[in-house]
C-alpha cells in the first residue's frame, strides 16, 4: 500500500513527528512535513467547483495533492492547539475541497499529541475530514499525551496504539483490495 504521512506540526522532530515516524517504520511510505511547504489558505472563492483545481499555484496544488491522489493510505498528524488541530493541518484539509470524489475508499489514520484535553476534538476533525472525502477511517485514532519536546517517548499507551493502528491499516488494506 502506498502511504503518505502528513505532519501538521511546526516542530520537525517533535512529539507528533515521533509518533508518525514510528507508524511509518511499521507501514513504509512518504513523510510530508507541511511546514516545509508553501500552502495558502482557502479563500472560499469556489473557483475549484467549476475548474476542479484550486486557483492557488502553490506547493499544496503542485506537490501535496499529487501525493494524496497516488496514496492508498493517508495518515494525518497534528499537535493539539486550542482543543483542535493546528492551523496548518486545517488549511491543508480545507484546500482538499477540489478533491471531492477523488479520495474515496482510501484509508485514513489520525494521530494527535496534546496535554490530555482537546485531543478528542482534534481526532474528530481529522475523522470528519476522512468521512467528508468518503474515506475509510482506520479506527478512532491515536492520542498521545506530551507537551515538552521529546516527552512523548514516555507515553507507552500512545506508542502501543500506533502499533494497533498499523495493524488495523494493514488489515483494512487487505480487505479493500
Amino acid at each position: 500500500m502506498k502511504t503518505v504521512f502528513i505532519s501538521g506540526s511546526g516542530r520537525k522532530d517533535g512529539n507528533t513527528a515521533f509518533l508518525l515516524k514510528n507508524l511509518q517504520e511499521k507501514l513504509g511510505g512518504k513523510f510530508l512535513q507541511l511546514s516545509d511547504y508553501s500552502i495558502n489558505h482557502c479563500m472560499g472563492c469556489w473557483s475549484c467547483r467549476s475548474t476542479g483545481f484550486c486557483r492557488h499555484d502553490d506547493d499544496m496544488e503542485n506537490e501535496i495533492i499529487p501525493e494524496l491522489l497516488f496514496a492508498d493510505v493517508i495518515i494525518l498528524g497534528s499537535p493539539v492547539y486550542f482543543n483542535n488541530v493546528s492551523s496548518i493541518i486545517k488549511s491543508f484539509m480545507d484546500r482538499t475541497w477540489p478533491l471531492r470524489g477523488k479520495l474515496n475508499n482510501k484509508i485514513g489514520g489520525a494521530v494527535v499529541v496534546g496535554r490530555g484535553y482537546g485531543s478528542e476534538s482534534a481526532i474528530t476533525a481529522m475523522n470528519s475530514f476522512f468521512l467528508k472525502h468518503d474515506m475509510i477511517p482506520a479506527n478512532r485514532g491515536v492520542s498521545g499525551e506530551a507537551f515538552v519536546s521529546g516527552e512523548i517517548v514516555q507515553d507507552q499507551r500512545a506508542i502501543a496504539d500506533v502499533e494497533k493502528l498499523a495493524k488495523r491499516i494493514r488489515d483494512l488494506g487487505e480487505r479493500v483490495k
